[in-house]
């Protein structure tokens, strides 16, 4: 195995973990009441069946592409997760295409980079 993959695999094997943990831990702290958050676990309940629309209106959240911005809400930590976890991926891909691409391995590194860009449109979504 290249050097580039080794680094790319364990890149996504810390990235999921830390994103995994991240998720537990904000989990805990935000469904415990232990971190404050704008919307509190018995609020966000009654939210799981209206579309994002609705859900901002009625929660009077913004949430745009500078969420991030607001870590220390333990509703957003949730989200903060999701987007390491989301995210994880797409280097350790885009590492493996370039590796493969030059080693003339064309169905994976075509492959990875068609996986790529649908990532990349979704997380721009």
């Amino acid at each position: 195995m290249m050097d580039m993959d080794k680094s790319a695999i364990q890149w996504f094997r810390w990235m999921g973990t830390a994103g995994l943990v991240l998720s537990l831990v904000g989990f805990f702290f935000y469904s415990s009441g232990l971190w404050p958050a704008e919307v509190t676990p018995e609020e966000s309940a009654k939210y799981w069946d209206v579309s994002s629309e609705e859900y901002l209106a009625e929660t009077g959240l913004e949430f745009g592409s500078l969420w991030f911005l607001r870590p220390l809400d333990g509703y957003m930590v949730g989200y903060l997760a999701l987007a390491i976890l989301a995210t994880t991926a797409l280097p350790a891909l885009l590492a493996l295409s370039l590796g493969w691409l030059r080693r003339r391995e064309w169905s994976y590194g075509l492959m990875a980079l068609a996986t790529s860009a649908v990532l990349v449109t979704a997380i721009l979504r």
